[in-house]
């Protein structure tokens, strides 16, 4: 019973059994990072929690402590959508990536930077802008000539895999995301076409995430000055959609959808305040792009870095890729 050969049957008895990664890893011949992977996997596809025997159980913080605080946020989750979630931040920073449509065998240069970022900055939150998962076989759009698609199956796996990176990388940090339209694709896909399966385990993206907080809208110190508002969708679309969304919320707007990578200020007797496209953590020519028929595109790779002082929100700052490396603040990202 080594590594990929053993069933998830047998892994998850030897996780009960044992309840240690480490031993666990020892026991079926695998690598530790494969056995968190696993797990979250695991736990995700069959909708469990494999828990671990904490030897620090009531020594204080660490990494004991996180790992505690998640499997609760995990037994805890409501299988449904969150219409308008709310965060209270006075001073810390919200790493906000959006548009992955995470697929099979791609890792990519922005994913591996937000990861890293994701531990350098120690965030407050972590949120992940809508559109993780693609979508392509349950999508209402015909497939490309003869293009070559992976099964919903292989992109949910390769979304919980990616989420778990960041899960490991984010530490304490809130872990959020917002609902987008391909995310959504799922359940639409299922609804109409089984409903009879309705509230059955497997039939909601939560169930597959279940550490993640998710929700359609996600507030940010609502009712303050640094009011910050978090949406897949822009509230106006079109080339001035952050300047519209911003001015139209009358908050800080933060959203994804468009694939652009940029943000615009607006002042007024209030003050001044920002809307954020986030831009994409895909690259812009993935092949989960192939409905684009090779245009030219305004879409950038990237993601946002949201600093909170008292309360207020910062002046925005971009991580861009360009030419196959992430830069933030003037320096390239090492992954």
């Amino acid at each position: 019973m080594r590594g990929k050969l053993c069933s998830d049957e047998e892994f998850i008895d030897a996780f009960r059994r044992v309840g240690k990664p480490r031993e666990v890893a020892k026991i079926l011949g695998m690598g530790v990072r494969n056995v968190h992977a696993r797990r979250r996997s695991l736990e995700g596809q069959y909708g469990i929690t494999l828990r671990s025997i904490n030897s620090q159980i009531g020594q204080g913080g660490g990494t004991n402590a996180i790992a505690r605080r998640l499997e609760k946020v995990a037994e805890d989750r409501a299988r449904r959508y969150e219409s308008e979630m709310s965060i209270s931040i006075s001073d810390g920073v919200v790493l906000v990536g959006s548009d992955a449509h995470y697929w099979p065998q791609i890792v990519t240069v922005a994913h591996q930077a937000f990861c890293r970022l994701a531990k350098d900055l120690k965030p407050a939150a972590v949120v992940l802008n809508g559109d993780i998962l693609d979508g392509a076989r349950v999508s209402r759009h015909p497939r490309q000539l003869w293009e070559k698609q992976p099964t919903l199956r292989e992109e949910i796996h390769a979304t919980q895999d990616r989420c778990a990176e960041i899960e490991r990388a984010a530490g304490s940090a809130q872990l959020i995301r917002t609902q987008g339209n391909h995310d959504s694709r799922l359940e639409n896909y299922l609804s109409a076409n089984a409903p009879e399966m309705e509230e059955m385990d497997g039939t909601t993206l939560i169930d597959y995430l279940p550490r993640w907080r998710a929700g359609w809208a996600l507030h940010v110190n609502p009712q303050t000055d640094g009011w910050t508002v978090l949406r897949h969708r822009p509230v106006s679309g079109g080339v001035h959609a952050a300047y519209n969304s911003t001015l139209r919320a009358g908050t800080h707007y933060v959203h994804g959808h468009l694939h652009k990578l940029q943000y615009t200020p607006w002042s007024d007797y209030r003050g001044r305040r920002f809307g954020v496209d986030t831009g994409s953590l895909a690259e812009p020519k993935g092949p989960q792009f192939g409905y684009t028929e090779a245009g030219p595109l305004n879409w950038a790779s990237g993601f946002a870095v949201l600093t909170f002082h008292r309360g207020r929100l910062l002046e925005p700052e971009l991580c861009v890729v360009s030419d196959g490396a992430a830069y933030f603040r003037g320096s390239k990202i090492g992954t």
